[in-house]
């Protein structure tokens, strides 16, 4: 576990997060290390990453699938300083969870890393329904589709995308906390704010991606009525939310009332 001499409050609130899953993390790292030995130690350097990350960003919600993604991580590192070549997909289905288990921080993390590994049709529906909470009914109404087309391609999009996450843990390391940020450009707010106006999810998955890039994050989108509410997240932390009118071609607007 992490030195509780370099932590205070927030190790205590870490340690709350991460002890009901430290048995089937371990149950990981024994799966991944093959040795009781080895499991300790790759389960020891498992949890000083995670709590890395914790004190970095407190409000990141700590999951199952987080920290395996961390363990898978470490025995990358583990393997190569001992010139070992790490195995890849030889654990159970069930050692990795299911995508059910995904909470909205690791399906965001995992499209901002990986997601030149799908398409863009695919990247657009897991963000809208998956990260923004849209309906696949609302979100057949921006493609054109039905609900079931939706419901299936969505299926194919977060299948594609968690075997990606588990074939490239490679992906989850430092860097990936200490990455430069810049500021968040107002022509890429309003180019997000357009696509909906336009009701083309290509336009805002490229948008996302700017965003991204340019260090925001957008934390919530909601419908109320004809209105677009944006709650992003500026690289100084700010939290900002700003209004768009929506105006579609066929009158029709989704509502999106919070919860």
């Amino acid at each position: 576990m992490p030195q509780r001499g370099c932590s205070d409050a927030g190790y205590e609130t870490f340690a709350e997060m991460t002890l009901p899953l430290q048995s089937d993390l371990r149950r990981y790292c024994l799966a991944k290390a093959g040795s009781s030995w080895d499991a300790d130690d790759l389960l020891q350097e498992s949890l000083i990453k995670a709590y890395r990350w914790h004190t970095r960003f407190p409000n990141r919600e700590i999951t199952k699938p987080f920290l395996f993604r961390i363990a898978a991580n470490a025995w990358v590192d583990i393997c190569r300083s001992r010139k070992l070549q790490p195995q890849v997909g030889q654990l159970e289905a069930s050692l990795n969870g299911s995508y059910e288990e995904w909470s909205g921080w690791d399906v965001r993390e995992a499209l901002e890393l990986l997601s030149d590994r799908l398409e863009p049709k695919q990247v657009v529906l897991i963000l809208l329904i998956d990260v923004f909470h849209f309906t696949a009914k609302e979100t057949g109404v921006l493609f054109g589709q039905s609900e079931g087309s939706v419901k299936a391609a969505l299926k194919r999009a977060r299948t594609r995308l968690k075997t990606a996450v588990e074939r490239h843990p490679e992906y989850w390391d430092d860097a990936v906390m200490t990455a430069p940020r810049r500021g968040l450009s107002l022509e890429v707010f309003e180019a997000l704010v357009d696509g909906f106006r336009r009701a083309d999810p290509y336009a805002i998955f490229r948008s996302y991606q700017s965003m991204i890039d340019d260090g925001a994050v957008v934390d919530r989108i909601e419908w109320h009525g004809n209105t677009l509410y944006f709650t992003i997240i500026d690289p100084d932390g700010n939290v900002l939310t700003i209004t768009e009118k929506l105006r579609r071609q066929d009158g029709q607007n989704p509502s999106r009332i919070e919860e």
